[in-house]
């Protein structure tokens, strides 16, 4: 498949990341922040439970975890971005392919999130860590809650994007020299991987998405943010 973008070290494909993995070589480390519920029934209101969809979804993470898995070094590492809604997707998952969630890191925003007049407030997510066999982080020091700063506001747009810092950091303690996003949306990941002197592969299905990632890795300060 012929790259959306090439330069210096990183590459960006258009296309669906279960197609384009079939071409994609070796990775050392997969950063992705797929996304968190896909509805193959229902939307879990009214009569219907959103069991079934839930249980449906696991099946298409089935499939690219796999895929980005069977691309991995054995030194390498998985780590996805997921909230409280989707963990049971993910483990079940998980399950189905045996390969065991090795950590839960809790990403705390420092801000608290909109909400109804029912429930808390939301103020973290998180990152399921999958490692391969060989797989290790040289500091035993780091506990499973890590802070990074961010808000409703999307310096980029993206409707999902996650801090370039915290990205930077996952990359750090995780080594390696190519770092694969199969769901590369603002290119984040590639950003970090860049001003990091890695070399990273990027896959977006949304051809915009592509573009602004592009944009963004052409630019030595874009978004507020400098390399």
């Amino acid at each position: 498949m012929k790259p959306y973008y090439e330069q210096d070290g990183i590459t960006i494909y258009h296309g669906d990341c279960r197609e384009v993995l079939v071409d994609i070589g070796r990775v050392d480390l997969v950063i992705a922040d797929p996304p968190y519920g896909i509805n193959t029934k229902s939307d879990g209101q009214g009569k219907l439970s959103p069991w079934a969809d839930l249980c449906n979804a696991s099946l298409w993470y089935e499939l690219w975890i796999s895929s980005v898995r069977s691309r991995m070094s054995n030194n390498g590492a998985l780590w996805s971005f997921l909230n409280w809604r989707s963990l049971v997707t993910f483990q079940k998952a998980s399950c189905a392919i045996g390969w065991p969630i090795t950590s839960l890191l809790v990403w705390d925003k420092d801000w608290i999130g909109p909400g109804g007049s029912q429930g808390l407030r939301p103020s973290y997510e998180m990152v399921a860590l999958f490692a391969g066999t060989d797989f290790s982080i040289d500091d035993r020091g780091i506990p499973d809650i890590k802070k990074s700063a961010w808000c409703g506001h999307k310096p980029s747009g993206h409707p999902a994007e996650k801090p370039l810092e915290l990205v930077k950091w996952i990359i750090e303690i995780s080594g390696g020299d190519l770092v694969l996003d199969p769901f590369m949306g603002s290119g984040t990941t590639l950003r970090a991987a860049k001003d990091l002197g890695k070399r990273a592969i990027g896959i977006e299905i949304e051809e915009r998405f592509c573009e602004m990632a592009a944009n963004r890795l052409a630019q030595g300060v874009l978004f507020g943010v400098k390399p």
